[in-house]
């Protein structure tokens, strides 16, 4: 078939002109050239045997150094590019049933040879992204299998999607591979076909989705299922209102719901976000994202980021459209459902929620019915499990609702695989920073309005810093389910009843969410700056000395068991300095001795949201450094009891990933990871372990580590020493909550820095919890909190990691009437113990 290769050649180059005229393509992955594809052996495959799509792959290979295709005649083939989908060549055009000669030549040569071997490389190029809509006479009339249809489908897609193209690059296949234990060519042949086939079905999916109904004839089969009907007939007969009234009020629930998603609205959003990004940011900084197109391939992905800004979700769904994938439909609270905003991001993919759905049946079965929808077909959704905006910068609880009825519209349609994909936004610099100052001191939130948003586009005028957005590790539905109810698929389910076991399994979904977020968060200057300095007294440090202690948190976090170098600012210390207090975060001192960096007050509240995004990462080396407050040597048992101790409710706040094994295991590599920064010295093969003495540098090092996890410890040890005071039965839990909430706030009045992250309602109520979940204390009919010796021993640990003078202090604010204590000595005691 050389004699057809030679005819094609000059349109090949014809259309070549055309496409370098006229096409504007990216690429995805962005580094193809990553995928390992070898530098012979390479057969290209494309979806469709298309000469302009094969002249964009020759474009795309040129611009990144890869193989090209024609460029090689392989295994006896003419050239090294076939397609899948073939058409007879004729006025009208119509697909071939047979395989492509090109791939029956290859399985032929290596059946032949046992030697010989090929790498298949799967190219899809989509012209514009646009997912279809079903029932749509614009896709019966440009359809490809119809010859005239197709052929003008092709024009006005050059015209009209020119611009917005996208050259995909599969992972490369052996073909060796593809084909073994089959010994006829025939079957060979037909199982390669088929699996490209799956190949390319599963890569349009991810990119543009699958098909779209119109919002309203979505709506209207909605109202024909089984549990709405039900629904209708519950509200007619609880209210006594008209069965067509009803009706009507459940359609206009649907359209309050659904989503209105608009292809060229995405193209307007794309150069929008792209013009806002620059004027705002100073770039967006990806870390993992390829385990987004990993996953993307055979599954359906609900996108469950942290919710730290409402440039959240648009990040996102930039981010994932940028990277060649169908981007999620966003569940958006219904307050941001706004005139004229309102119906751009509904456009944009957005569905609105209610905050809540209690005591409306009706609008309940409305929006499960459509979420159910969505997942069934294979759209990508996001939600925040947070259900707000964190204000102190924490990880919130998660809330049940979103994940329980997306797990239970899975169960009752199990189409494709579910993956989870959680997702860390880390800023420099917020948006909302001074209207989160304000509620944090006492304001309300202020609602959102047009008005509201007008005001914001001052915000123009400032600079944020990067953003990092990093992908944890997906959580595959199937695997959990497994675990839960291994007869799970034997089983049938239905949306108007909730299996009674879902409850642990959304829990356990909820927690696990939450802790790979945080495995996946990435330190910025900005986050390193603040967990240094606020650890000071004053929230000011040395310049150099603030630049040698985020060398060592660099150090720290190079190594196991986090091991993120990776994710690590390329910046050395000087220049992250530098770069916060550009951006506003600290002050500078100038002094012949050497500058001092510090912060006022408002800064330094401001700063407790960027340590707390990343203080996680350190909470393990800042508790073994509290251990070493008021004692210079230890015992490595007597450190892990204290840890121990400690470690369920600082991984209850700060999602912790591991359990009683891994907890060891991590406390090791901890250990040793401080020996090596010159913070511990192990002796007696490593039973001992010992800091520097008083005064050096080393120890003062150690010391600023540990401080940086003393407030957790002191808001720990207030709630206790004020139950221990009240005695058991006395207080409920509200009436412990209120009283550890004023002492706190007090205590920061007093001696510490007055933010109100230190007297957070939430993360006291977490630590009650918390003693409760450990059975150190109980709940009795009255809502009493009863306790035993359990609880002062807890207490008596507890002062060994404090010592003496914070508990004197804490002792004095909560008025408790207890001995003076005196400091532990620091003898070799300490270390035997």
């Amino acid at each position: 078939m050389r004699w057809l290769d030679m005819i094609a050649a000059p349109w090949r180059g014809l259309l070549r002109g055309l496409a370098k005229l006229w096409v504007r393509f990216n690429v995805a992955p962005p580094e193809p050239e990553r995928l390992d594809i070898p530098s012979a052996g390479v057969c290209y495959v494309l979806e469709n045997e298309l000469l302009l799509d094969e002249a964009l792959l020759d474009a795309a290979c040129q611009r990144h150094g890869l193989p090209r295709p024609g460029a090689e005649v392989l295994l006896g083939t003419s050239r090294n590019l076939f397609g899948v989908r073939r058409y007879r060549d004729r006025l009208v055009r119509r697909p071939l049933p047979e395989a492509s000669p090109r791939l029956a030549r290859l399985v032929d040569a290596l059946l032949a040879d046992p030697s010989a071997n090929a790498t298949l490389v799967p190219v899809v190029v989509f012209w514009g992204r646009a997912p279809a809509r079903e029932d749509s006479w614009l896709k019966l009339l440009f359809a490809e299998q119809w010859g005239l249809a197709g052929r003008l489908r092709r024009v006005l897609v050059f015209l009209l999607h020119g611009r917005n193209v996208l050259v995909q690059f599969g992972q490369p296949m052996s073909l060796r591979e593809l084909i073994a234990g089959q010994t006829r060519a025939e079957l060979a042949v037909r199982r390669t076909s088929r699996l490209l086939r799956t190949h390319f079905r599963n890569a349009r999916a991810a990119v543009i989705g699958p098909d779209l109904s119109h919002r309203r004839s979505l709506v209207a089969q909605l109202l024909t299922t089984a549990p709405v009907r039900q629904a209708i007939d519950d509200e007619v007969a609880a209210t006594g209102q008209r069965h067509g009234r009803v009706r009507e009020r459940a359609r206009r629930y649907g359209l309050e719901v659904a989503a209105d998603y608009s292809y060229p609205a995405i193209l307007l959003f794309e150069k929008l976000l792209t013009w806002l990004w620059t004027r705002l940011y100073d770039g967006i900084d990806l870390h993992q994202i390829d385990r987004l197109g990993t996953t993307a391939r055979d599954h359906t992905l609900v996108y469950v980021p942290c919710h730290r800004s409402h440039m959240d979700y648009m990040i996102l769904s930039y981010v994932v459209y940028k990277q060649g994938l169908a981007i999620p439909f966003i569940a958006a609270g219904i307050n941001l459902n706004l005139p004229m905003i309102g119906p751009m991001l509904r456009r944009a993919g957005a569905f609105f929620i209610r905050r809540s759905f209690a005591g409306n049946a009706l609008y309940t079965a409305m929006f499960r019915g459509y979420l159910s929808a969505m997942l069934s077909r294979g759209h990508p959704i996001e939600y925040f499990i947070e259900g707000t905006r964190s204000r102190t910068g924490r990880a919130l609880p998660h809330r049940t609702g979103m994940l329980s009825m997306t797990v239970h519209s899975y169960l009752c349609q199990p189409s494709r695989p579910l993956a989870f994909v959680p997702v860390y936004f880390g800023y420099e610099k917020l948006v909302e920073g001074q209207s989160y100052l304000s509620e944090l001191s006492g304001q309300g939130k202020k609602k959102e309005s047009v008005l509201g948003l007008v005001r914001s586009l001052r915000t123009l005028r400032e600079q944020f810093g990067r953003v990092q957005v990093s992908v944890g590790e997906p959580i595959e539905l199937t695997g959990l389910l497994d675990r839960h109810r291994p007869d799970w698929r034997r089983l049938e389910f239905s949306l108007d009843h909730r299996p009674g076991w879902l409850n642990s399994l959304v829990d356990e979904l909820g927690r696990a969410i939450l802790v790979r977020i945080n495995a996946a968060a990435v330190p910025n200057p900005v986050n390193l700056v603040a967990l240094v300095l606020l650890a000071m007294p004053k929230q000011s440090m040395v310049e150099r000395e603030l630049a040698v202690q985020i060398e060592l948190y660099q150090r720290l976090l190079a190594r196991p068991p986090w091991s993120i170098g990776a994710r690590l600012p390329a910046l050395e210390a000087p220049a992250m300095i530098q770069r916060a207090e550009h951006l506003g975060l600290v002050l500078r001192h100038a002094h012949p001795l050497g500058d001092v960096i510090h912060m006022d007050e408002r800064r330094a509240v401001l700063a407790t949201y960027f340590r707390n995004n990343v203080q996680h990462l350190l909470a393990l080396h800042g508790l073994v450094a509290c251990c070493y407050m008021n004692h210079r040597s230890l015992g490595l048992r007597r450190i892990r009891r204290l840890i121990r101790l400690v470690y369920p409710y600082v991984a209850g706040e700060l999602r912790l990933p591991w359990d009683r094994r891994g907890l060891r295991r991590a406390l090791n590599e901890t250990l040793a990871g401080m020996g090596d920064a010159g913070l511990l010295r192990a002796g007696r093969n490593g039973r001992i372990w010992s800091r520097a003495r008083a005064g050096s540098a080393s120890t003062a090092q150690l010391l600023v580590l540990g401080q940086s996890m003393m407030p957790t410890l002191q808001r720990y040890y207030l709630v206790i020493a004020l139950l221990l005071q009240a005695g058991p039965g006395r207080l409920r839990r509200s009436e412990l909550l209120d009283l550890a909430q004023q002492v706190a706030e007090r205590l920061s009045l007093v001696f510490e820095l007055h933010s109100p992250d230190f007297f957070d309602r939430a993360v006291l109520s977490q630590f009650i919890d918390g003693l409760r979940a450990q059975q150190v204390i109980r709940v009795d009919a009255d809502n009493r909190l009863h306790f035993d010796e359990a609880l002062r021993a807890v207490d008596e640990d507890a002062r060994q990691i404090l010592g003496a003078q914070i508990r004197q202090s804490l002792q004095q604010v909560i008025s408790l009437e207890t001995p003076q204590a005196t400091v532990e000595p620091e003898d070799e005691h300490d270390a035997a113990a």
